[in-house]
């Protein structure tokens, strides 16, 4: 290569990933399981992946409309129990419902019957979404927090039901501050809460969660993204530390822990029967997207296995070296513990 060639072009032209240690799917000793993304659909070249890397999906439905958004919930219900339906095993489902109407009279006794329905439809969670704390508000304007009255019935019920709860609940520190205009987003414009009178600040709603698992010691609890702690380990430790029924997951988060590699690794190995691994994917949306998730399984993989730097084409990651019994806890038996049917 000549000298003016670019860090780019010199990336494009080694292989996918170079690690000093590196298991690819057809080598791994056990099925690996991602327990977060969004699969609405039956797409034949993403089961067939998922057989040649021996993967299981978790495919998550979540309810994010706001204010009077048109739902398309039923829709991605009814797509996601036909996909799983045609995944050969390779796919689970997670419902939920949607949080809008808890001032009405009959929600709770609704959700509670929608949940119990899709149970019996194989569902083995039950997911609720950041606008809950950070958008849903009551005719007065107060922000539906995840501890209010008109949820707690249904985190009983799915208790009873020996089911597991999945939270997504808050988001990363950004959301409040102020607007970054170097940093462009597609997100909705409610996400960010900087300046917004009468909102929740993360901590009010993450302590709402942590009075959940109090209240309900018997419920699974995993906490998406870290627990939306992933800008300080210390602190979603501490409540790894005080409630035995939570767990986190990594989706979208790994690159928290390599910017700080040593401290990420052994936030691996100490909480290594609390963490499950997921993506935040949506493999079924676009064309390609069964190659995508390939690629970020195949690194994130090498990133938690590699002994040394991970290199692609997103640039070089610290490899955790994690030993083979901790991989096989984080990418399949804590999974098929904390979210019973994945297994």
């Amino acid at each position: 290569m000549g000298a003016m060639t670019t860090r780019r072009e010199l990336l494009l032209s080694i292989p996918a990933l170079v690690a000093v240690r590196s298991i690819r799917g057809a080598d791994a000793s056990f099925l690996r399981i991602d327990t977060h993304t969004h699969t609405h659909k039956h797409v034949p070249a993403l089961i067939d992946s998922l057989e040649k890397g021996n993967w299981k999906l978790l495919s998550i439905c979540d309810s994010r409309e706001v204010g009077d958004e048109k739902s398309v919930l039923q829709e991605m219900t009814e797509g996601t129990i036909d996909a799983v339906k045609q995944s050969r095993g390779r796919l689970a489902w997670c419902t939920t419902f949607d949080a809008r109407y808890f001032e009405d009279k009959d929600f709770t006794s609704r959700a509670i019957a929608r949940v119990k329905a899709h149970f019996g439809q194989g569902a083995i969670a039950v997911k609720i979404w950041k606008n809950i704390g950070m958008a849903i508000q009551s005719k007065k304007g107060d922000y539906l927090l995840p501890d209010h009255s008109s949820l707690l019935p249904i985190y009983d019920a799915i208790q009873k039901a020996d089911r597991t709860l999945i939270a997504h609940l808050a988001d990363p520190n950004g959301m409040w501050e102020p607007p970054r205009t170097d940093r462009p987003t597609t997100s909705p414009a409610w996400w960010n809460r900087y300046g917004r009178p009468g909102t929740p600040s993360k901590e009010e709603i993450l302590l709402a969660r942590d009075r959940v698992l109090a209240k309900y010691p018997k419920l699974r609890v995993v906490g998406c993204h870290i627990g939306s702690n992933e800008q300080d380990l210390d602190r979603v430790a501490k409540r790894l530390d005080t409630y035995p029924n939570f767990a986190v997951d990594l989706a979208s988060r790994v690159r928290y822990l390599t910017a700080e590699p040593e401290k990420g690794k052994q936030f691996l190995l100490k909480y290594q029967d609390r963490i499950v691994y997921g993506t935040d994917t949506s493999p079924a949306r676009a064309e390609g997207g069964a190659q995508s998730l390939e690629n970020t399984h195949d690194r994130e993989w090498n990133i938690l296995a590699s002994n040394g730097a991970v290199l692609d084409q997103k640039g070089s990651s610290p490899g955790f070296g994690l030993p083979e019994s901790v991989l096989k806890k984080i990418f399949h038996d804590n999974a098929a513990r904390w979210i019973q049917g994945l297994g």
